[in-house]
């Protein structure tokens, strides 16, 4: 039986849109590094060298791609790696990564007490969900899933908040780069069917004008259960 993960789903979006690189490595705090590992016969889990694992970059088994949730599985704290199936003896798992104790690309809503310090900041929530009878039965549906993406940076650019990162004009860089990776990977994604952006929010001012926020709506439709 088919059911959905709305979970699965915006951890997968988040993944992707660090992947994607929308916030360079510098300005999320994370460091990027790569491991090769020799499998023994059927070997599914693969411990890496740090912990804190916020994305995996690309993960290989005897040099083919394997896709996040689709192929493998990560536990992101510990940074174990699990294969869905276990690789062949003697195969090169070769995994690239970015490990850092914080981030600034988030699947939730960012705490309300942050400092200037904490941003650029991108988080993702649920918004609403609409489903419907897919056919005769009842006992098949099809969803339509909302989410929206926030952003906030410093309304002002300081090279002591983040190296300078703030402004209207990196805002409205990051929205595009969002909007950018949502298209172009609207059919790349294991755990949705179809991504696509919906509406764009005006920006306003928050924090007693010192944070710029915007949001772009996502819909990820066809999610079938059965």
């Amino acid at each position: 039986m088919a059911t959905m993960d709305i979970q699965e789903i915006r951890d997968e979006l988040c993944h992707y849109l660090r992947n994607a690189d929308i916030l360079t490595t510098t300005i999320r705090g994370v460091t990027t590094a790569t491991e090769t590992f020799t499998a023994t016969a059927s070997q599914t889990v693969f411990t890496l060298a740090h912990v804190q694992i916020r994305n995996i970059r690309s993960l290989t088994v005897a040099s083919v791609s394997k896709q996040y949730l689709r192929d493998y599985t990560v536990a992101w704290e510990t940074g174990v790696v699990t294969l869905n199936t276990g690789a062949s003896v003697g195969n090169a798992v070769v995994i690239q990564y970015d490990y850092g104790i914080r981030d600034k690309i988030y699947p939730d809503y960012p705490r309300d007490d942050l400092s200037l310090t904490s941003y650029p900041r991108v988080g993702i929530e649920l918004t609403s969900i609409r489903t419907e009878p897919l056919g005769l039965g009842g006992t098949t549906h099809m969803s339509s899933i909302i989410f929206t993406i926030y952003c906030w940076v410093s309304a002002n650019k300081d090279t002591a908040i983040a190296g300078g990162y703030g402004g209207l004009t990196n805002l409205n860089t990051l929205m595009k780069s969002i909007r950018s990776v949502i298209r172009t990977n609207a059919t790349s994604f294991y755990a949705s069917s179809f991504i696509t952006p919906l509406n764009t929010t005006s920006q306003m001012r928050v924090g007693n004008d010192k944070v710029i926020q915007q949001s772009q709506d996502i819909e990820v439709k066809f999610k079938v259960e059965s």
